[in-house]
């Protein structure tokens, strides 16, 4: 057998651990993140469409966890995006901390409007707490977004609460573009 054979069957391995969901589970979340690489990180993000909250969330911890994971960051908000997972993202939103999403503020704010209840908490952090690339361009599409839950989200108590965070937060924005030029 040769080594890259041998390398799949471990990665392949750890993974099928994860299924049988014991004590030992995060040493396989463990191994499969120092091994890391690109086929570690593919696999994972099929797992991340599992029906097994479980399963999907050892499968974003692991991802979280590799050294090198920029590469998996288009693949995180597919899933995040995805309509088949809207109602079960929260954990995938979370473990958007471990990544570099500088250049995501639109992409975030997105999920801070109208995400779950967990997935817009956690947005809602990163837009706390993650220093943004913003430019104008990038101010322009938040407002657009911003625009566009005005005029179609529920008038509830959640709707009234984010518009004085994200007024907040595009003024704010502004204030630092208009001193930048």
């Amino acid at each position: 057998m040769d080594s890259s054979t041998e390398y799949m069957k471990d990665i392949e391995t750890c993974i099928a651990n994860f299924y049988k969901k014991d004590d030992e589970v995060y040493l396989n979340v463990a191994a499969l993140a120092q091994i890391g690489g690109p086929e570690v990180i593919e696999r994972l993000l099929t797992l991340l469409y599992e029906e097994d909250l479980d399963i999907q969330y050892l499968a974003v911890n692991t991802l979280a966890q590799i050294e090198d994971n920029q590469s998996a960051l288009s693949g995180l908000f597919a899933a995040i995006h995805d309509p088949k997972l809207k109602a079960r993202n929260g954990s995938l939103v979370e473990a958007l901390e471990s990544f570099d999403v500088s250049d995501h503020f639109v992409d975030i704010l997105k999920l801070y409007l109208n995400g779950g209840l967990k997935a817009a908490a956690m947005a809602k952090l990163l837009l706390d707490y993650t220093e943004f690339n913003i430019s104008s361009r990038t101010l322009k599409k938040a407002k657009k977004h911003v625009h566009h839950f005005v005029h179609n989200s529920l008038k509830d108590d959640r709707y009234e609460t984010k518009m004085i965070e994200v007024t907040a937060i595009i003024n704010d924005l502004e204030v630092l573009i208009d001193e930048a030029q």
